[in-house]
């Protein structure tokens, strides 16, 4: 397994957020996909399925937690590693987001090792650098 052959999907109503989570992850050899909000992210994964999803809480049409609340619920997509990255840190949205289902909570900004090791690590590839054990 590569990162070659991973798709990782951006949620965010943020252009600017977007192109920076994908200048952190392209030189890993991910395909990226782009969603301006829930119901665009819900459209890309019908076109197409995804390995992971970075989701942002804030977002109109449909916000993270609902987006989350949807791809938990969908037979195709229930196993999806869900990171959702935020500028929220209050402790009640921490807590909303995990009981929704997202497999891992990040605070924004996030540094480009932070954002690449947790990557990696939800789709069992190795550290950047690292060559995969036989």
């Amino acid at each position: 397994m590569t990162a070659n052959s991973k798709r990782i999907l951006l949620v965010d109503d943020s252009g600017s957020i977007r192109r920076m989570l994908e200048w952190m992850l392209k030189p890993l050899g991910f395909e990226i996909a782009h969603a301006v909000d829930g119901v665009d992210a819900l459209e890309q994964l019908r076109s197409g399925p995804a390995d992971l999803a970075i989701i942002d809480l804030n977002m109109p049409r449909l916000d993270g937690i609902s987006l989350v609340r949807e791809i938990r619920t969908s037979d195709r997509w229930s196993e999806l590693p869900v990171i959702m990255m935020t500028t929220e840190r209050r402790d009640e949205d921490v807590q909303k987001a995990l009981d929704a289902g997202v497999n891992l909570y990040l605070v924004k900004p996030s540094t480009a090792a932070v954002v690449r090791y947790k990557v990696l690590s939800l789709l069992g590839l190795p550290p950047a650098g690292e060559e995969p054990s036989p």
